[in-house]
């Protein structure tokens, strides 16, 4: 009997460790969703579209690289700049803009921000900004976007983004694309999460930009022959606009 026991709670943690790595995106459209409304995690609808959006940047050469392969893909974007980042490239902000991409703020820099005093955490948010609008100018920017790095969030924070008339925004299809699996991997994993409303995570960094590049050359026509389309943040949230 304790054998038995022993190897049903074996199964039931492999099958438990299945979902977590393999399909997190059942998990957080069954449990998240409705435990965080406030946090966008995917859109609704049964309509097949997803948007991409693109964190850490700008990397360098590694963004001119991605404007160009979504340029060539057709794919919008929505890219989560860090502010320390833009020292990379100043002008990458404008450029995005100019072939239809959005910006998002991803904080000052490369660290996990529920760590942040809230009193830190709202003068990043807002250097951050500034910082990100200068490099758009003379493009004017609506901001609505903020992703946390490190994807974890809390209350202060929320209340913090909502004086700012933000919205924070995680994901529904994260292919775990930081530790650097195997590109088979990756597209197996989009291949099993996508789905109708998904948001897509993927990373520009100088580490990452080049494994991004490859990722996208292989799930965006695997996607589309699977019938998605991609469409921009906000026409995903807001199918009106």
């Amino acid at each position: 009997m304790i054998l038995f026991l022993s190897v049903l709670a074996l199964v039931l943690l492999m099958d438990v460790v299945v979902l977590v790595v393999l399909l997190p995106s059942l998990l957080i459209r069954l449990l998240l969703v409705p435990l965080c409304p406030e946090v966008v995690w995917c859109g609704r609808g049964r309509q097949k579209r997803l948007a991409l959006t693109i964190d850490d940047g700008p990397s360098g050469p590694g963004s001119e690289a991605l404007l160009a392969l979504l340029g060539e893909l057709q794919v919008p974007a929505t890219f989560f700049l860090i502010g320390t980042h833009l020292e990379r490239d100043h002008r990458f902000a404008r450029r995005a803009l100019q072939q239809g991409h959005a910006i998002g703020n991803h904080l000052w820099r490369d660290e996990p921000s529920v760590s942040l005093p809230p009193p830190l955490f709202q003068q990043q948010l807002a250097d951050t900004e500034r910082a990100i609008a200068r490099a758009a100018a003379p493009a004017t920017l609506r901001w609505r976007w903020f992703r946390p790095g490190g994807g974890r969030f809390h209350r202060p924070m929320l209340d913090a983004l909502a004086a700012r008339s933000y919205r924070l925004v995680l994901g529904s299809v994260f292919p775990w694309d930081t530790l650097q699996p195997p590109l088979w991997f990756v597209r197996l994993f989009v291949r099993l999460n996508a789905h109708p409303g998904g948001i897509l995570v993927l990373h520009d960094t100088p580490a990452l930009s080049g494994r991004t590049l490859e990722t996208l050359r292989r799930i965006v026509p695997d996607l589309r022959r699977r019938g998605y389309r991609f469409v921009p943040l906000q026409e995903l949230l807001d199918p009106s606009t």
